[in-house]
């Protein structure tokens, strides 16, 4: 591929295009910064939020505004109930990941389980999870009179929306009359048991990961000094992919839960779940591109040479111009 003459005349074509393209794609990002600082409250400026976590002080609300949905409200419900229960899924990965790798260092027999059809079963443990989770949120933390009510004009209040304009899932504990409401209770239970059941898994089969990982480079005489590097980089690395879905993912949603047993009102900061569940894929790989020293050098010489390109056509900009000015005076 790179001695092929058409994709060096193809490189080159691309590279003229970038270079004398008609408008600066630095200038023009700078132009969009200096407009929405000019501009701030500008709604064109201001992306809609579709899903909101609010804390009413009793308990807490996910939030779809029905003018921004394509759907009816039942389907929409329905939608939440999958948001919902993709978190629940997302617990079952995450323990279902540290078994893997623990049976991989150890060469365990059940890993063959992961090469023939009954890999099945460890998909299965996902979905049964996303399942149970999901339905919890509809059938039970779902839109209820007594909800609507004490949380109507917090509502409106607090984010100036109507009742009539959202759908929302909220696990309200009590009945009308002030009496337990079993389902709900129960309901949010079983999500902790969940929540708790991979966290333990993670914590578990990450101390045993750790240990097996220790062992074979510390007592290993085999390993070269480069080799036990690596095997330390990816230790360490480990460590912190342990630590991020404990903390961003987690503990959160684990506090939330616990604020609804107990009456709390965490305010505005509920809103930090949604934003922890958001940047944790953005975040989770980050470890292993910086603690790895291969994958490190790579990304920092991927940025030098973007870097070296950027300054370069800079540089020759400001070459031109001069060249330009002094034809323009000869003429």
């Amino acid at each position: 591929m790179f001695t092929n003459p058409k994709y060096q005349e193809k490189a080159q074509e691309l590279l003229e295009i970038l270079y004398n393209q008609p408008i600066d794609p630095k200038l023009n990002l700078m132009k969009h910064l200096e407009f929405a600082i000019q501009f701030p409250n500008l709604r064109s400026q201001v992306p809609e939020i579709n899903q909101i976590f609010h804390h009413t002080g009793f308990t807490f609300l996910i939030i779809t505004r029905r003018e921004s949905a394509f759907f009816g409200p039942q389907i929409q419900l329905i939608l939440s109930g999958a948001y919902c229960g993709l978190y629940g899924s997302c617990m079952a990965l995450f323990g279902i990941h540290f078994i893997y790798r623990y049976l991989v260092i150890k060469g365990n027999k059940m890993l063959k389980t992961f090469r023939s059809w009954k890999i099945l079963c460890w998909f299965s443990i996902p979905i049964i999870y996303g399942v149970i989770w999901g339905s919890i949120a509809v059938l039970f933390c779902g839109p209820r009179d007594v909800t609507n009510r004490l949380i109507e004009t917090d509502l409106l209040e607090s984010l100036d929306l109507k009742l009539n304009n959202i759908v929302y899932i909220g696990p309200y504990l009590f009945t009308e009359s002030g009496e337990m409401y079993w389902p709900a209770a129960i309901g949010l239970l079983v999500d902790m048991v969940i929540i708790n059941s991979s966290f333990f898994t993670v914590i578990y089969f990450g101390v045993l990961l750790f240990k097996e990982i220790r062992k074979y480079t510390v007592d290993n005489q085999l390993l070269s000094d480069k080799n036990k590097s690596l095997q330390t980089q990816l230790y360490y690395s480990l460590v912190t992919q342990t630590l991020i879905p404990v903390v961003l993912l987690q503990l959160p949603v684990s506090i939330l839960f616990t604020t609804v047993f107990c009456s709390l009102d965490l305010g505005e900061f509920s809103s930090l779940v949604s934003m922890t569940i958001a940047v944790y894929p953005a975040i989770d790989p980050l470890p292993t591109m910086f603690i790895v020293t291969s994958y490190r050098r790579a990304i920092i010489d991927l940025f030098h040479g973007v870097w070296k390109f950027l300054t370069c056509k800079s540089k020759s900009s400001r070459a031109k111009a001069p060249a330009m000015s002094v034809e323009t005076t000869h003429n």
